[in-house]
């Protein structure tokens, strides 16, 4: 075989990763901008972050697997009913979930390039990459929200201000 089966196996578990965290952060945008009126947060987040997942998962899909005539397997995802008590709460969580997935991306790579798939961990170091301009967005909106004490007036200036993909 082309690609180690325990890259392979990992691979999969990040795309299914893809998945639950678009459902993750669409429940926050949602949350955001119907609960707390943070539209333009909610819009630009759920636009530029959390539609990033699911085209992610595409592209390592084709990049990692299908190039190699490998199938992917999809887990599941789970429901989005998390609740949550400020928008505050909202970004530290959407902060936390991206690092953790970027350490889960490194992990990864860290697999292929363990077991020589080294094609596999070219790609996925290029799609880190990628990936890290999510990471930075996310760190530029957690400490500038820590900074204001109106979220109204964090919201009517994230785009001109702090929105940076």
């Amino acid at each position: 075989m082309l690609i180690a089966d325990e890259t392979i196996q990992s691979i999969y578990l990040l795309i299914s990763e893809c998945f639950k965290m678009n459902r993750k952060l669409d429940r926050q945008v949602s949350v955001l901008g119907v609960n707390f009126a943070m539209n333009n947060t909610a819009d630009l987040c759920h636009l530029g972050i959390a539609h990033y997942f699911p085209s992610l998962s595409d592209r390592i899909a084709e990049e990692c697997l299908e190039r190699y005539n490998i199938a992917v397997e999809y887990g599941e995802t789970p429901s989005g009913a998390e609740s949550y008590e400020s928008p505050l709460e909202i970004i530290d969580s959407m902060y936390e979930s991206v690092v953790d997935f970027q350490t889960m991306f490194m992990g990864v790579i860290d697999i292929a390039y363990k077991n020589k798939d080294i094609q596999v961990f070219t790609d996925l170091l290029d799609l880190l990459k990628d990936y890290n301009n999510i990471v930075e967005q996310v760190i530029l909106i957690k400490d500038k929200i820590h900074a204001y004490d109106d979220m109204q007036s964090f919201d009517a200036h994230i785009k001109e201000h702090f929105w940076i993909l």
